[in-house]
């Protein structure tokens, strides 16, 4: 590839001593303003040596739209069979430096994905690490949920989602709700007893407590073992992702978005599918690294 490289230097730049003629390697880092970038093979990723360390990364991966491709309900995604055991092995490559960052909670990223993996749950709301769970912010008031509920009757195709911490408004069935559906959360946010955001992710609204998302559970993972002091990597594909992808940016780790829309992201993979074969790829370098 000609020009220069993303921190300026020549193509002539380091380079790791494993090259790959693989072309489904995470996209081009956008310049400040874009949205999106050119496909770059995997193996000029960045041409910062450090960044070329991938055994001292430390992932962090969000789950719908990013290791599973999306469904119309949250409990009919699919977990392709390889992939409990491809993040196994990751886990045991990178010192156990991998967790999910989700808006799911704790109990369904582990219908999903079972063994008391590192997680995030929640937007970040639920916390594990090394098996030992905790809870950001007040008990969820269930007098709010069935306020909605009453409220909703008449919203055609909405699915409330109760989480332990949350609530979320989907309208994948109906989208021609969206309006009605922000103004109700809206209305909720503004009567609730505790103190709520309004997170907006792919044809969902969702009431989460104030003060958490998915950058400051990433930070929170990167300041105890075995997270602290590697190279931060997060892969997201929503907007309750751009959180991340600010906090890795501003930490000098890789950010990488799934799908075409603009994005904070200074990578981009085109799908799910692509994610998985570049977390393959992956493995196979490290496991390949001298």
């Amino acid at each position: 590839m000609g020009g220069t490289n993303a921190d300026g230097r020549g193509p002539d730049a380091q380079t790791p001593p494993y090259r790959t003629e693989d072309r489904s390697g995470i996209a081009g880092e956008n310049r400040r303003h874009e949205s999106r970038g050119e496909t770059m093979d995997f193996d000029v990723i960045d041409a910062r040596p450090r960044l070329l360390d991938w055994a001292a990364w430390a992932l962090f991966l969000d789950i719908d739209g990013t290791l599973l491709d999306l469904a119309p309900a949250p409990d009919d995604v699919v977990v392709p069979a390889d992939l409990p055991q491809r993040l196994e092995s990751l886990s045991r490559r990178l010192s156990g430096a991998v967790a999910l960052i989700s808006g799911r909670s704790l109990e369904n990223v582990d219908r999903l994905f079972p063994g008391g993996r590192d997680v995030a749950g929640t937007h970040g709301v639920e916390w594990r690490r090394s098996g030992k769970v905790d809870i950001v912010g007040a008990p969820w008031p269930d007098e709010l949920t069935e306020w909605i509920r009453e409220e909703a009757r008449h919203l055609t195709g909405l699915l409330l989602e109760r989480k332990p911490c949350s609530l979320a408004l989907h309208f994948a069935a109906n989208p021609k709700i969206e309006a009605e559906v922000h103004s109700l959360a809206m209305t909720a946010a503004a009567l609730s007893p505790i103190a709520l955001k309004l997170v907006r992710g792919k044809n969902v609204y969702e009431l989460v407590p104030a003060g958490t998302d998915k950058g400051k559970a990433i930070e929170r993972f990167l300041s105890v073992p075995p997270y602290a002091g590697r190279i931060p990597v997060f892969i997201g594909d929503d907007l309750t992702d751009e959180d991340g992808f600010k906090t890795i940016n501003r930490l000098g780790g890789l950010s990488a978005h799934v799908g075409s829309r603009a994005t904070a992201a200074r990578y981009r993979l085109n799908s799910p599918e692509e994610v998985r074969h570049w977390l393959a790829r992956l493995d196979s370098l490290i496991g390949d690294a001298p």
